[in-house]
């Protein structure tokens, strides 16, 4: 089966990684070359943390077909779109010559809504969608950090629910189970993708406007009040979609799996309001909740309350943590740990100042050079020191 990847960040690429193992044909497509000549070459790996004690295993490096575009490819038997949901119509778009009258689509995305964008241009008999029970982060270019957690990691259904459908579906989920993680094809996969829905109310949002990880928030008392508040109103929502949620099982059976292996992480819209300063999911999780619920006349105070912050923050990256004067505030000191840093360049990437910059040549591990160049103009965010895959840079506040 060929199958394109749309969206090749950590998760599409693990996604990706395991359909191949499967025995799949599988293209990533991502949008930076040197990215895709990472994955082509030495190809994924993937590292996990399991045991007690944290035993981490790695696999072999995955080589991969990746690409930058869609010029040359032939049409694919599938697409598995993995890009954000507000990227979901214009990556379609750019997809269209490899997408045949045939070709099925498959979201794994996040939240509620894709599909109705999908079916804007694609017949509903070819729309699959569904959820995974995974976490992944690029620690490094084809460098994933993973997790998996549930009976099943993979769970996915069809638009139209016909023998034409489930037959497609359970030769997907034959190539994920072929690869050594489990998947599933089903009818009622509405329910599965509320009930992760519920996973990404309950941290993701939240995490990004507190600053903390999954399982720091998570051990919060005020934290875990608002998460069950924004919790109690999408269940309220997901019945008047017909789609009914128990809240005790949630919060003892599927809430706790989920944080033992994705609680170390940063949730990814934390990670594209912290790090990336990009444009987040906030209209498919809480947003979706708020928007289906005005539409069923329920109330969504909390919801609401929570999707108006997270906008208010996206439109306006450019103007937090302004420049300061010398009597405005405390100053930073930032200290960079050479002997352990790997040169990915992510603190240059992500440093909304340009304080760390890259210097000619190599450091002594024979990796790019990077080096503390504007320390005056550091905020103190702690963009570097989070997105540091190797805890090299440390922020120290000077009063």
């Amino acid at each position: 089966m060929k199958i394109a990847v749309l969206g090749a960040g950590a998760m599409g690429s693990m996604l990706g990684a395991y359909l191949q193992l499967g025995g799949a044909d599988v293209t990533l497509l991502v949008r930076r070359k040197e990215l895709a000549d990472k994955l082509a070459n030495p190809g994924i790996v993937m590292r996990s943390y399991t045991g007690e004690n944290g035993e981490k295993s790695e696999t072999d490096p995955i080589p991969m077909k990746a690409a930058c575009s869609c010029e040359g490819l032939e049409k694919q038997d599938a697409v598995l779109i993995m890009v954000k949901g507000c990227d979901t119509k214009s990556a379609l778009e750019g997809a269209a010559s490899i997408i045949g009258e045939n070709t099925k689509i498959i979201t794994l995305q996040n939240g509620i809504g894709n599909t109705d964008i999908i079916a804007e241009s694609v017949n509903k008999d070819n729309i699959y969608y569904g959820c995974v029970n995974m976490s992944a982060i690029m620690s490094a270019p084809a460098v994933l950090d993973t997790g998996l957690f549930g009976d099943v990691n993979v769970v996915f259904g069809s638009v139209t629910k016909d023998e034409e459908q489930k037959k497609f579906g359970d030769e997907l989920a034959g190539i994920f189970n072929a690869s050594g993680i489990k998947a599933a094809y089903t009818e009622d996969i509405d329910t599965e993708v509320w009930y992760k829905l519920l996973v990404n109310i309950a941290v993701n949002a939240g995490c990004g406007l507190v600053r903390l990880r999954g399982g720091e928030a998570g051990n919060d008392q005020d934290f875990t009040l608002l998460a069950v508040d924004m919790l109690k109103e999408a269940i309220a929502v997901g019945a008047s979609c017909g789609v009914n949620l128990d809240f005790n099982y949630f919060m003892t059976h599927i809430l706790p799996v989920a944080r033992k292996t994705s609680g170390l992480h940063y949730p990814s819209m934390a990670q594209d309001m912290l790090m990336k300063k990009a444009p987040t999911e906030i209209e498919f999780i809480n947003g979706a909740v708020e928007r289906l619920g005005k539409k069923a006349g329920i109330p969504t105070p909390v919801n609401t309350t929570v999707s108006r912050l997270v906008r208010t923050i996206e439109r306006n990256y450019d103007k937090q943590y302004k420049d300061k004067t010398a009597k405005s505030g405390p100053s930073f000191k930032v200290k960079l740990a050479e002997k352990f840093c790997k040169g990915c360049g992510y603190c240059i990437k992500y440093c909304p100042k340009h304080v760390l910059t890259a210097e000619d040549g190599l450091n002594a591990k024979g990796y790019v050079k990077v080096k503390v160049a504007n320390e005056a103009d550091c905020i103190g965010c702690l963009s570097c020191s989070t997105v540091c895959p190797e805890a090299a840079i440390s922020i120290i506040k000077e009063d």
